[in-house]
């Protein structure tokens, strides 16, 4: 009985032992970015879904085609750039660029200003 407990604990907190997560998001001109930040030793992006303009739903981006190159929470401050593989499904290449509480998102040659949400 006692190995029986100890076993279901240990099958307990390895299923319980997954890291937090939070939501930041971009908007802008009807485009709407929503970052899943994983949270282990430090912040790090998990995952990002992107709504276009008159778009009915978002589309998860896979994260292989995301390149990360600052994200800093408390300093406030994320550049990223998704690159498309060829995939119609999946927007244009874009950078989004955020430093404080404004970000820029630039996607087929143009730039829309908006608001960055640091839910963290």
């Amino acid at each position: 009985m006692r190995s029986s407990l100890i076993a279901i604990a240990v099958a307990i907190s390895a299923c319980t032992t997954a890291s937090a997560t939070s939501s930041i998001s971009f908007e802008a001109d009807g485009y709407l970015l929503d970052v899943t930040v994983g949270d282990d030793s430090r912040p790090s992006i998990a995952a990002l879904s992107f709504g276009m303009p008159g778009g009915k739903q978002s589309v998860v981006i896979p994260m292989r085609h995301i390149k990360v190159e600052a994200f800093d929470t408390q300093q406030k401050v994320l550049l990223l750039r998704f690159i498309n593989p060829g995939d119609s499904t999946l927007p244009k290449d874009f950078i989004l660029s955020v430093r404080n509480d404004a970000g820029v998102l630039t996607i087929d040659g143009k730039s829309s200003s908006g608001r960055f949400s640091w839910g963290v």
